[in-house]
């Protein structure tokens, strides 16, 4: 097994922490779309497969069109259609993600068919198993999101929490792999490259094509650079016997089939796990404060009853997920609803169509924590079942815990503009004003 590094680029020099966290917010607030959802509720009622790429008539880059946009797309907005698709990995092969994301992470798992996908996510798999997460929430999760918190209510009563939501997983992931946590410049050297990586997953508005480039080439420098500080640290712990329960030594212990992975395998794929770690862990955390801040009684009921955390937690994926879409190539002809998809043909799967489909949830446009029935489709489905989803859940629980614990009485600054969700591929929360106490 080889896993490509990607392209090495080099660079010096960074912006300022707030100066890159301004350009983040700039990134995350690139797309004023912010309700979607009736539009996919029609597509799904007049289309469900549509022979054409939605993605495309919002003008946003789409993954399933290729890399040059010239690839036939077909779009599916039913929870079966979308369910289907992602359970016959054969036929709806995952290499799109593999076309898109390689040339800046390298290898990445979600876009891996086959045995090769496989055999990398068994090896991956006992790091991110449930035993460790008890382990990593007690010494690193609670710990750092509590501190950051304390940060924050050290302020005037007033806040933009997207500042703690985009550095808090940047945090856990960096004490997660097993960077020196009593190294301060480290990490600050870490959340610099972290930042400036994230922007390559940055705007989908086409007037910001040139700024969303220049961003592309300072998250390539920054890729290369999380590789050169992170080889170092395998190659030590590798030296020291692979002991401890961070990521990285996981995986240097990690066998199958008698096959263990190099210090560059080790490496690349540590590193493609940040913007799953890092970005999506900051916009599901963001969209559900936006869900919670404009629902006060619902808030005031959490605040009161800690148990209905982990249930707002999963329906935030439901209601207002961070990706609403997905994509795949077919691998033959295939038929779904009597529509005909030939082979070679790209195929967006609506998950955010699929996770309000009434068809499968009475009411879908309520949000609604206590809701019962199908899980949905947000973190995929069978073979591609997001590996770390259940680490997600448990930092989005442990953060708002964190907030409703150390920031009394928080609630939406009723001085600023009411919080919401923008965005058409990846979905975000513009700011977080509240105001506590």
């Amino acid at each position: 097994m080889t896993l490509e590094t990607g392209t090495p680029t080099t660079g010096t020099g960074f912006p300022s922490t707030d100066e890159l966290m301004r350009e983040l917010s700039e990134v995350f607030a690139a797309s004023k779309v912010s309700d979607i959802y009736p539009g996919l509720a029609q597509r799904r009622r007049d289309t469900p497969v549509m022979e054409g790429d939605l993605l495309a008539e919002f003008g946003a880059p789409s993954m399933a069109a290729g890399f040059d946009g010239s690839r036939a797309v077909y779009t599916l907005f039913r929870y079966d259609d979308v369910l289907a698709a992602l359970k016959d990995d054969e036929t709806f092969s995952s290499s799109p993600m593999q076309d898109a994301l390689g040339p800046l992470l390298g290898t990445v798992i979600t876009g891996l068919d086959g045995e090769e996908h496989r055999h990398l996510r068994a090896l991956l798999s006992p790091a991110v198993a449930r035993e460790n997460f008890g382990l990593w929430q007690e010494t690193i999760v609670d710990p750092v999101v509590t501190q950051l918190v304390a940060d924050v209510a050290a302020g005037d009563g007033r806040a933009d929490l997207m500042g703690f939501a985009v550095r808090f997983p940047i945090r856990i992931i960096y004490e997660v792999l097993g960077f020196p946590t009593d190294d301060l410049e480290s990490y600050e050297l870490f959340q610099a490259r972290a930042l400036t990586t994230l922007l390559g997953f940055g705007s989908t508005d086409p007037a910001m094509a040139d700024k969303a480039m220049a961003n592309m080439m300072r998250a390539l420098e920054s890729v290369q650079g999380l590789y050169d500080d992170m080889l170092p640290i395998v190659q030590r712990r590798r030296a020291e016997g692979a002991v401890g329960h961070d990521l990285i030594a996981h995986l240097l212990r990690a066998e199958v089939d008698g096959v263990r992975m190099t210090d560059h395998e080790v490496t690349v794929l540590a590193r493609s796990l940040l913007p799953a770690a890092a970005e999506t862990t900051t916009r599901s955390w963001s969209n559900m404060m936006v869900c919670l801040l404009n629902r006060p009684e619902l808030l005031d009921a959490v605040r009161a009853d800690r148990s209905l955390v982990p249930k707002v937690v999963n329906e935030t994926m439901r209601f207002e997920p961070t990706s609403v879409a997905n994509a795949r190539l077919t691998t033959r002809d295939v038929e779904i609803r009597g529509v005909t998809i030939p082979a070679g043909t790209g195929v967006t799967l609506m998950q955010g169509a699929a996770n309000r489909d009434e068809e499968v949830y009475a009411d879908p446009d309520t949000f609604d924590p206590f809701r019962t029935g199908k899980p949905s489709l947000t973190f995929g489905w069978g073979a591609h079942m997001c590996i770390g989803m259940n680490l997600a859940k448990l930092e989005m629980v442990s953060a708002l815990n964190a907030v409703l614990d150390g920031l009394p009485g928080l609630r939406a600054d009723p001085d600023a503009p009411a919080p919401e969700v923008a965005g058409i591929t990846l979905r975000g929360a513009r700011a977080l004003p509240v105001v506590w106490g």
